[in-house]
């Protein structure tokens, strides 16, 4: 009789033990929502490769800039009983120009005159040249409080005077207008819609050969590097990293600043990396009537466990070939809802792909709940 109980006893505690601790075989979670797992792998980019190198030669920083806003290679300007040649630009200065503007000059070459009137040269209207210059280089000082974010500068030339049958002429070379800025340096570099979507990364490289204090590199207006540069660097940033600045189609700006110092950068490079192939992970499962009704009832769910990121970027998933969602990737599991209307009886497929790099472990088909 106690041998019974006993054995009654035990009975009793291994369901109750199984209650808790249910057994589910091929390696699959103790949870009985669970339809179908697997392990992915990599996901996302797998290659990538230099798009676009662009060469910034080589600069000072903390020592005064030049910015180029205006070149024209030859102009004539002349001036007569029976007409004339005169040139007239619109001159913009860029704002992080303006924000450290130190003063500006026009150069230009005479490479021929007749010098039988003056040539004159307004700025905003300002007279600031008239004369009858030899043949050579002249140069034009334009100080802080005569530039605008917007200039018009416009050469012209008087007529000869009692020469009435002849006309005054004069041929300009290399005719530039230049900004004078600093101790900032700023550099624009492209990225094309394309690039962006399969960025990769950028590097920035150069070759430092003067050092004093303390270089900060920007990137439109958030911070990529500071220090004391070795001679040779290399500076890796993203759009979407720990060291990560918004990155725009089209125009985007480097600032390199000195702090109690000054830096001569040499053969300075910005290589732009993108993504040269992706690789998604396809599966098949199969349902049957059952959990297609559970799934009609209850909505599903698609978890991810991510090891690791290997470059940041969205997951992505579709369920029968029609997307489910996407998520920024974090390590750890990654959660994606769909609708039970998007299973099927029989065969089904999952797809899992990403436009970052990374290392998945177990994903997991599920019902909600």
């Amino acid at each position: 009789m106690v041998t019974l109980v006993l054995v009654l006893l035990f009975i009793t505690g291994m369901v109750l033990l199984a209650m808790y601790y249910p057994y589910y075989p091929e390696g699959l979670p103790v949870d009985v929502r669970v339809l179908y797992s697997f392990s992915a792998g990599t996901v996302g980019s797998t290659e990538n490769y230099v798009s676009r190198v662009q060469n910034f030669g080589s600069f000072g920083v903390g020592v005064p800039q030049d910015e180029e806003l205006k070149a024209v290679p030859m102009m004539e300007i002349s001036a007569g009983l029976f007409g004339s040649a005169s040139e007239k630009y619109t001159i913009s200065i860029p704002e992080h120009v303006i924000e450290w503007l130190k003063g500006g000059e026009m150069t230009f070459t005479i490479d021929e005159a007749n010098q039988y009137g003056d040539l004159k040269i307004t700025w905003n209207g300002e007279e600031v040249f008239k004369g009858r210059p030899e043949l050579g280089s002249q140069n034009i000082k334009l100080q802080p409080d005569q530039i605008k974010s917007e200039n018009v500068v416009e050469i012209s030339a008087d007529g000869p005077g009692l020469m009435f049958w002849a006309a005054t002429f004069y041929r300009l070379r290399n005719f530039k207008v230049i900004a004078k800025y600093g101790p900032a340096k700023f550099l624009d570099f492209d990225v094309s819609q394309d690039e962006l979507e399969s960025l990769d990364r950028f590097e920035l490289k150069w070759y430092t050969t003067s050092r004093s204090g303390e270089l900060v590199i920007k990137v439109n207006g958030e911070q990529i590097y500071s220090g004391s540069p070795e001679r040779q660097m290399t500076v890796t940033f993203t759009d979407n990293s720990p060291a990560s600045v918004l990155i725009n189609p089209g125009k985007n700006r480097l600032a390199f600043t000195a702090i109690n110092g000054s830096f001569q950068l040499e053969d300075a490079l910005l290589n732009t990396y993108v993504s040269k192939s992706q690789r998604a992970v396809k599966e098949r499962f199969s349902l049957n009537e059952s959990q297609v009704n559970s799934l009609n009832s209850k909505g599903g769910k698609v978890r991810i466990y991510v090891n690791s990121v290997g470059r940041a970027g969205d997951l992505l998933v579709s369920i029968n070939e029609r997307s489910i969602g996407s998520v920024a990737a974090r390590n750890g599991w990654n959660t994606f809802a769909f609708s039970g209307s998007l299973a099927e009886r029989g065969t089904n497929w999952i797809e899992v792909s990403g436009t970052g790099k990374f290392d998945v472990g177990e994903v997991s088909v599920e019902l909600a709940g």
